[in-house]
């Protein structure tokens, strides 16, 4: 996690924007959610992140992850392999989400 914020900065209209990796796990849902804030990672003192994304796991029921985009209308299904572990999701999610950003995914 600490090599994503340190090393993903996403442009946008207003400038570089840094992501904040925030994981947040259950027994029923497993999620990771990203928060763009500009010039500094966001955090929950500071100004609110320009964009979020969420991607979310329920192990034990199928082989699917959602994904949220503030910037977008609609929730996205992602097909994908049962993950063996947390640790394993999180690693994906963080895999997934530097493709997105980079432009070689949708």
């Amino acid at each position: 996690m600490e090599s994503f914020e340190s090393s993903t900065q996403v442009q946008s209209a207003g400038g570089m924007l840094l992501g904040t990796v925030y994981v947040d796990i259950r027994d029923t849902e497993w999620a990771v959610a990203l928060a763009y804030g500009r010039t500094h990672h966001p955090n929950l003192r500071g100004p609110e992140p320009v964009y979020e994304v969420r991607y979310a796991y329920r192990p034990g029921n199928g082989s699917q992850v959602r994904h949220l985009d503030t910037r977008e209308v609609e929730l996205r299904v992602i097909p994908a392999e049962p993950f063996p572990s947390i640790d394993t999701f999180v690693l994906w999610t963080l895999k997934e989400e530097r493709s997105h950003i980079s432009g070689l995914v949708r």
